[in-house]
């Protein structure tokens, strides 16, 4: 679906604006969509999340301890299908699901917050069906809905998928918490708009 990153964009401002918008606890620096890129250092190979722009810019999208959180999201895999629902004829209509995941990294200090309640915040202002307002600049997109799936507590391991590096080189301080949501983006949408979509 072209509107993952627009999609994401609306997440983020609801997090602004809702669970996290207490701007003395919740210093925050929300990310879009991020990408794994390879980069080569003294002859080694790791990964570092960025977020791309279309003009080829890109900027880092990890750990920023200036701030009390730092997220970013990413999408992990797209599946289309037939939604059980049809608009219209029936015909002309897509379901995309893209499985997503968002990596959270904070300090449990300045938030006040346990990984776990973290984790129930986020997750709360995820689960949503995007409204009207939010979907109309969205040409050819009937609905979608943010579901949350699973949370990864184990920072060392999303360490190690995000950065591929070693494990002697974990950053997190046991005041930090750096976790892993897992949740879905549903999208149904019209199949003859989705080619060209931003301009249907």
């Amino acid at each position: 679906m072209p509107y993952i990153n627009e999609i994401v964009d609306i997440i983020n401002q609801t997090l602004a604006t809702g669970k996290l918008k207490d701007d003395e606890r919740f210093v925050k620096n929300l990310h879009g969509v991020a990408e794994p890129l390879p980069r080569n250092i003294n002859g080694t190979q790791d990964l570092i999340p960025s977020v791309v722009d279309l003009n080829g810019g890109t900027e880092f999208s990890g750990f920023e301890d200036q701030y009390s959180i730092v997220l970013y999201h990413r999408v992990l895999s797209t599946t289309i299908g037939q939604p059980p629902v049809m608009f219209g004829d029936g015909a002309n209509t897509g379901r995309e699901e893209a499985r997503m995941r968002m990596v959270v990294f904070a300090d449990r200090l300045r938030i006040q917050t346990q990984p776990t309640q973290l984790s129930f915040l986020l997750n709360s202002a995820l689960q949503q069906q995007l409204s009207k307002t939010h979907i109309q600049p969205l040409a050819g997109l009937y609905g979608a809905n943010i579901v949350p799936g699973s949370t990864n507590y184990n920072g060392v391991q999303i360490y190690s998928d995000e950065y591929r590096l070693p494990i002697n080189t974990y950053p997190v301080h046991p005041h930090q918490i750096y976790i892993a949501l897992d949740y879905s983006i549903i999208t149904d949408y019209d199949v003859t708009c989705i080619s060209d979509c931003p301009t249907c």
